[in-house]
C-alpha cells in the first residue's frame, strides 16, 4: 500500500509538473467574437497580455489573468474570458455581459514567422448578385466555422483579405459595383488570422485577382493631439460602437484608429492616427455640414480641436498602395 501510495503521488507530482511547465507565453490568434491576435506574458500563475484586431494594433490590455493549471482566466474591461490550453490550441468562452456569450478558440503563432499556416476554405459557394439601383444591405459576418457575405463587392473583399484601408485599393471601377454573395466554410480548428489568407486564396481561385504592392508619398492628414492635450475622456473595454446622423457622431467604447478611420471617409486623403493615444473612449462629435459654419455649429477641423483636444495635420507621408493588376466579374462555378 505504502508502495503504491508513493508511485500515486509520484504521478500526481510529474502531472503538477507538467500543467506548471506549460507556457502560453507569446503570439496567439483566432476568434473570439471576431478575429483577434492576443500576446500573452505569463510569470507563474500570473498572466498578463493584449490583444487586438490586428498583430499591430493591439489596444486592449488584460486584468486579473490567472493560470491554474490548463485554465486561464482574465478580463478585459467588461469581457471575462474562462478558456483552456490543449496541444497548442487555447478553446473556451467569451462573457461579453448581459447574458451574451462567444465560443473562443486561439491557436499559437510561428515564432519564426509570425503567422499560423495558411489554409483555403473547405467549401465555399459564389453568386453574383443582379444590380440593385434601389439600395442594397451589405454584411460580413465571421462566426465560428463559417464565413457570411450577403451584397458584398469584390473591393470589400479584396480589402478585408489583404487588411488595407479602402484608400489603399487602386483598381477598375467595377470592383465597387458589383455584387456577390458568399458563403465559405472553414477548416475544422481555423484561426481568425487563417481567413484573410483564405480570402485571398479564394480571390485568386474564384475571380483570378492578381495584384502588387507599391509605395508612394501621398497627401495625408496626421491625426494628432492638440495643444493643450486630449479631452477625450477614457472607457473600459467592452461592446462599443459609433452612431452617426449627419453631423453628429456619438462614440462608445471607440479606439484612435477607428476614429481615423471614420474621418478618412469624409475627407479628401488618409487619415493617419498618430495620437499616440491607447485604449478605448467615449465622446461626441458634432460639426456643420454647410459652407459656412458657425461659433455654436464649427467646422470638423475645428469641433475636432474643441471638442476632443485633437487636430488634423495635412503632411505628406508613405502609404502603402494594393493595385489591382487582373480582376474578373464573373466566378468560376461553385
Amino acid at each position: 500500500m505504502t508502495k503504491l501510495l508513493l508511485h500515486i503521488a509520484a504521478g500526481v507530482l510529474a502531472c503538477t509538473g507538467i500543467l506548471r511547465a506549460a507556457d502560453v507565453s507569446g503570439q496567439w490568434s483566432g476568434i473570439a467574437g471576431g478575429p483577434v491576435w492576443i500576446t500573452f506574458q505569463q510569470d507563474g500563475a500570473k498572466l498578463t497580455g493584449t490583444a487586438g484586431q490586428s498583430p499591430t494594433e493591439q489596444s486592449l490590455t488584460f486584468e486579473e489573468g490567472k493560470v491554474e493549471g490548463d485554465r486561464l482566466t482574465f478580463k478585459a474591461g467588461t469581457f471575462l474570458f474562462d478558456l483552456r490550453v490543449h496541444d497548442g490550441e487555447i478553446t473556451g468562452e467569451l462573457n461579453m455581459g448581459g447574458g451574451e456569450t462567444a465560443k473562443v478558440v486561439l491557436h499559437r503563432l510561428d515564432p519564426n514567422s509570425g503567422a499560423a499556416p495558411k489554409r483555403s476554405f473547405e467549401v465555399a459557394s459564389v453568386k453574383r448578385v443582379p444590380a440593385q439601383p434601389g439600395g442594397y444591405r451589405s454584411s460580413m459576418n465571421l462566426d465560428p466555422g463559417r464565413l457570411t457575405c450577403t451584397n458584398v463587392s469584390l473591393r470589400k473583399m479584396i480589402v478585408t483579405g489583404y487588411n488595407v484601408k479602402d484608400y489603399q485599393l487602386t483598381g477598375p471601377e467595377w470592383l465597387n459595383s458589383e455584387l456577390y454573395d458568399i458563403t465559405a466554410t472553414l477548416p475544422a480548428g481555423a484561426s481568425g488570422d487563417q481567413v484573410m489568407p483564405m480570402i485571398q486564396t479564394l480571390l485568386a481561385d474564384r475571380f483570378h485577382v492578381e495584384l502588387h504592392r507599391e509605395t508612394k508619398d501621398l497627401p495625408v492628414y496626421a491625426l494628432v493631439v492638440a495643444k493643450g492635450g486630449s479631452k477625450l475622456k477614457a472607457a473600459e473595454f467592452g461592446r462599443g460602437g459609433t452612431n452617426f446622423d449627419g453631423r453628429r457622431l456619438e462614440a462608445s467604447r471607440t479606439g484612435m484608429p477607428k476614429l481615423a478611420d471614420f474621418l478618412a471617409q469624409r475627407l479628401d486623403r488618409p487619415v493617419l492616427d498618430m495620437t499616440e493615444l491607447k485604449g478605448v473612449f467615449d465622446f461626441n462629435l458634432e460639426w456643420s455640414q454647410d459652407a459656412a459654419p458657425t461659433d455654436s455649429m464649427p467646422d470638423l477641423m475645428t469641433a475636432l480641436q474643441q471638442q476632443l483636444g485633437l487636430k488634423l495635420e495635412a503632411r505628406k507621408a508613405p502609404v502603402e498602395i494594393l493595385v489591382v493588376d487582373r480582376a474578373e466579374k464573373i466566378p468560376t462555378e461553385n
